[in-house]
């Protein structure tokens, strides 16, 4: 009996320390590559803006690239963080909807973003070790895990249009205050779609608005372990900003003909069969959301998806054991 007990022993030794080794492995460095869609007031589909989760309104012509790297630290066996760098690139083209009301309105922008953050995963499903010795492996186990994402930091952003499209020459929107940034509160008036008749609000234009905002990330990801160093993992995560001009558009029009950013609705468009539609009154004419001539939502913020391909390599807790490239 006491042979049988030593020999149980003997084989659950090498159990138990594999349980734990995720202890002396808690680092991983990671780099990803993947794609971005833009959520905002600009481009989108043929219905009005969907602000969460709104894969109806996503323009997928406009995929864009994105890039991540940085590290993830297991505070607990289930539990990580990660802090992050990631860059994108995301663009919105009015031209590009399939909705009449924007495809006049005209409007496009792009812009870089760089964030600055950090995401908290939990595992729904348990990220398991790979058994370090052939007689303590378990054939049935899976090399998959899944978990929730949470996270949040900082954005910095400039948004672009050409003065004139097509022409190559991309500049800075903020500098020229399209929507009157900064200027005296001003008497509005549009023509209500409903009644007919005119309404007239008094309108107090927002200061100029900064490259910095902050971001709150909520997604799910899964990760497939290769071997005890190696994992690859998919990750989609919807980024909500505080800010709503990402794409420079958020509120009312401002009349400035000397600013060719502020407005530049079309004459003519093409309606959802290919038709022409003349457009007239281009102040007023644009009855886009609720009536009213709104160059942008002030609602809702910008938002943007990620969709990443991810590759981790574990460290233990020595540099040493950085991988030779």
């Amino acid at each position: 009996m006491r042979k049988i007990v030593y020999l149980l022993l003997l084989f659950m030794i090498p159990l138990m320390a594999d349980g734990q080794r995720w202890k002396r492995e808690r680092w991983a460095v990671y780099a990803g590559m993947g794609t971005n869609h833009f959520m905002g007031d600009l481009g989108g589909g043929a219905k009005d803006a969907a602000h969460f989760l709104g894969v109806r309104d996503m323009d997928w012509r406009y995929t864009r690239p994105t890039m991540q790297v940085g590290m993830r630290y297991r505070i607990l066996e289930d539990f990580a963080i990660k802090p992050t760098i990631s860059y994108a690139y995301i663009k919105g083209d009015d031209a590009e909807s399939q909705n009449v009301g924007r495809q006049s309105r005209n409007l496009y922008f792009a812009s870089n973003i760089w964030e600055f953050g950090a995401q908290f995963e939990y595992n729904f499903i348990k990220e398991k070790e790979l058994a370090r010795y052939t007689f303590s492996s378990l054939r049935g186990a899976t090399k998959i895990s899944a978990f929730v994402i949470l996270g949040g930091g900082g954005l910095y952003f400039n948004p672009k249009a050409e003065a004139v499209r097509g022409s190559g020459e991309w500049v800075a929107l903020r500098p020229s205050h399209n929507e009157g940034q900064g200027s005296e509160p001003y008497e509005y008036t549009y023509k209500d779609i409903e009644t007919g008749e005119d309404v007239t609000e008094t309108v107090t234009p927002d200061k100029e608005y900064g490259k910095f905002a902050g971001y709150i990330s909520l997604g799910l990801g899964a990760k497939y372990q290769i071997d005890r160093r190696w994992a690859v993992g998919l990750e989609i995560t919807n980024r909500y900003t505080t800010t709503d001009y990402l794409d420079d558009a958020h509120d009312r029009y401002f009349y400035n003909p000397s600013n060719p950013f502020a407005d530049r609705h079309l004459d003519v468009i093409k309606d959802e069969d290919g038709n022409y539609l003349e457009v007239t009154d281009q102040l007023a004419v644009v009855k886009y959301k609720s009536g009213k001539t709104m160059r942008g939502d002030p609602a809702y913020n910008d938002a943007y998806i990620f969709t990443v391909v991810t590759g981790y390599y574990k460290l233990k807790n020595t540099i040493k054991s950085m991988p030779k490239f």
